[in-house]
């Protein structure tokens, strides 16, 4: 009886027995290939986060920078408007005021 099928010689079973090796084998073999590129997608996702978050803290100082930057010119600015208000307002207050006329006292005496 020929073919490869005859139960009686086992050649049919060991060749079934090599099959299921080899099909686990092959599970073994995608499983580890998937586990290398989860490793590899995870490394590099890893990677842009730390991108991400060094682009975000350059952002973050330029930004601390420029916010120095405006305070000390707005106080800068307030500055320069006190100064003015001070050489306008001053001087018609004093403009305003009538001026301190001397009086007579008169004595008994």
């Amino acid at each position: 009886m020929g073919g490869g099928v005859d139960v009686g010689s086992g050649e049919w079973r060991r060749g079934g027995r090599k099959r299921a090796v080899a099909m686990v084998d092959k599970a073994t073999e995608q499983k580890q290939r998937r586990m290398i590129k989860n490793r590899e997608s995870a490394a590099r996702s890893r990677e842009r986060k730390q991108a991400h978050t060094e682009q975000l803290e350059e952002l973050v100082t330029q930004l601390e920078h420029e916010n120095a930057c405006l305070l000390r010119e707005e106080i800068e600015r307030n500055r320069e408007r006190l100064k003015q208000l001070m050489e306008t307002v001053i001087p018609v207050l004093e403009k305003r005021r009538p001026p301190r006329a001397l009086r007579r006292v008169h004595s008994i005496g």
